[in-house]
């Protein structure tokens, strides 16, 4: 392989393999009757954090020409991540006490809350997408060929988890407002921006993946 197909598969290899970990362990949890709280104060650093700020690179791959995702559709779905795992969980979670913002997620014995929930279905829909997305690109790129149920997966599932995941992250913008208002005002109206770009970027992004869906099925019928 070439440099660049090496360093694809590798990239792809590292993000779903932190991913499976992430998502695996979140799923361990769950099944040991953790509370919520306690799941995020386990899962967000250093697995989530990382698997998700790892995703900066893809805005790079698109720039440079290194993969075929437009730049503009990539940002979008990094820059929403990022929101929520560094704007959001980061400052309003347990790990982020010392910015003297009110906890909308984590804290150890406490009753679970709106805001664990909505970060359970966020992991839950990342987590699935993330390791059938970033599982297909790396058994792409590394020539030993995408079995044709993990192609279905890749192009069907998100009909579900990509509304439960915007659906997930928009509640946590809004859970976030009034702890944001108590660090800044400028935070809570960048927060509300934030909301009212959700409703037209989660329809083109939503629409781009019913469009790539369509390409690979003609592909696979032709």
């Amino acid at each position: 392989m070439s440099l660049t197909r090496v360093y694809l598969f590798t990239y792809n290899a590292l993000a779903f393999t932190l991913w499976a970990t992430s998502t695996t362990y979140a799923a361990l949890l769950l099944t040991q009757q953790t509370p919520l709280p306690t799941i995020f104060n386990k899962i967000y650093n250093p697995y989530l954090l990382t698997a998700q700020s790892l995703a900066i690179l893809e805005i790079l791959h698109s720039l440079l020409g290194l993969v075929r995702a437009p730049v503009m559709t990539t940002l979008m779905q990094v820059a929403s991540r990022l929101l929520l795992v560094w704007g959001i969980m980061y400052p309003f979670g347990d790990h982020g006490a010392a910015w003297g913002g009110s906890k909308i997620v984590g804290g150890f014995g406490g009753e679970a809350q709106l805001g664990d929930y909505a970060f359970l279905g966020c992991l839950g829909a990342w987590g699935v997408t993330e390791c059938i997305r970033y599982g297909f690109f790396a058994l792409q790129v590394g020539g030993v060929g995408v079995p044709g149920w993990w192609t279905w997966l890749r192009y069907n599932t998100f009909y579900v988890l990509y509304p439960l995941g915007i659906s997930s992250e928009c509640t946590m913008v809004v859970k976030a407002l009034k702890p944001a208002a108590e660090l800044h005002p400028a935070f809570w109206w960048f927060l509300v921006v934030v909301l009212g770009i959700y409703v037209p970027g989660s329809y083109i992004l939503y629409t781009h993946m019913i469009a790539q869906r369509r390409k690979v099925l003609r592909k696979q019928k032709s």
